[in-house]
């Protein structure tokens, strides 16, 4: 269990941020709404309700199905080309940017809710296909559902015009910085920027340096956990690099004051820090630095020669650089409770 939990906080922010999770999410809520509608339909009011507005009731099955049809078939249109509209501005930010930026972009909320819209309609239509059927009794049309369901079609519709409008502005260039410059500086804001707090008690000695179970990028900890295993063991724990540092397997990562710690300790210990391949501007603000600084040399290279782009990442590298030389420390950051520390460095400029 143990080690579910901490797979699920390592691949967290890939989840999260991946294209499909609220698209995934929407079309469920979809599909739930289908399945209410539908109830909705054949209950005691959506009856007296299509008995009261007598142009809301279809007793028509064909024509039902027609409209419902017609909806899905426009659907696909509208997801295809929209899908096919997000692959061609990735593809050409990757080309002349940096792929590094691809995340930044793919985890647009906005557009990750058209899409997700699109498909949620999808969803919701062919399962209203589904339940539109002759039988002996008479025929089923669930009128106030596809009713509906022409409402969500001229809303996409909506959608898809200023969807149009929000790509062409997405792919301009100064868009994209200004999007890395302000999740790189709430990542610099939600770090502690105090000074150097005073070290604990020095007489926890012996002092044990831990080597690294595993070679990748050290992405930081679970605070809660590991502040109950340094509680229960009674030892000081001190990161020797910051977050987003790449370590590799053997080399020395931490130091434990106090108890010396068995094999069963360390494996507790390690269940509590992550390691993972690539980065995130939310762990580690330097990685924002990079992205721009990337930006800037690929703007200037001989086959994109864009002065301007490079221009536009030095400003925003200089407001971050401005507001990072404010502060009066930031390379360490303590946790004290209960006479429990952990001491971790947050990244500092070499």
């Amino acid at each position: 269990m143990k080690n579910i939990w901490k797979w699920l906080r390592k691949h967290y922010n890939v989840i999260v941020n991946s294209i499909a999770f609220y698209p995934a999410i929407i079309a469920a809520g979809f599909l739930l709404l289908s399945f209410l509608m539908y109830w909705f339909d054949y209950s005691p009011l959506g009856k007296q309700i299509k008995l009261d507005i007598a142009w809301i009731s279809l007793k028509d099955a064909s024509t039902a199905r027609s409209i419902v049809s017609s909806i899905v078939g426009g659907i696909i249109t509208l997801t295809v080309f929209s899908f096919s509209m997000v692959m061609i501005v990735l593809n050409q930010a990757a080309s002349q940017m940096s792929n590094r930026i691809l995340d930044i972009m793919i985890g647009n909320r906005f557009q990750q809710f058209v899409l997700g819209t699109y498909i949620g309609t999808f969803v919701y239509a062919l399962f209203l296909l589904s339940t539109i059927r002759d039988v002996q009794s008479g025929i089923y049309v669930p009128a106030i559902s596809i009713y509906l369901l022409v409402v969500f079609m001229v809303v996409d519709i909506f959608l898809f015009i200023y969807f149009l409008h929000f790509v062409t502005q997405t792919v301009k260039y100064e868009t994209i910085i200004r999007q890395i410059h302000d999740k790189t500086f709430h990542a610099l804001q939600k770090q502690d920027h105090s000074n150097e707090p005073l070290r604990p008690n020095e007489k926890l000695a012996p002092e044990i340096r831990v080597k690294a179970n595993e070679t990748g990028y050290f992405q930081g900890y679970n605070e809660k956990r590991l502040m109950q295993f340094a509680e229960e063991n009674k030892v000081v724990i001190e990161f020797l690099y910051p977050k987003g540092s790449y370590l590799v397997k053997g080399a020395d990562m931490l130091i434990t004051r106090g108890k010396k710690l068995n094999e069963e300790d360390l494996e507790e210990l390690f269940l509590a820090i992550d390691f993972f391949e690539g980065q995130s501007i939310d762990l580690n603000p330097y990685f924002g630095f990079q992205q721009l600084s990337e930006v800037a040399l690929k703007a200037l290279s001989p086959g994109i020669n864009d002065g301007s782009t490079a221009v536009y990442s030095i400003h925003a590298m200089s407001d971050l650089f401005a507001f990072f030389m404010k502060q009066p420390n930031c390379a360490y950051h303590c946790d004290e409770r209960k006479n429990v520390w952990i001491i971790s460095k947050e990244f500092t400029f070499n």
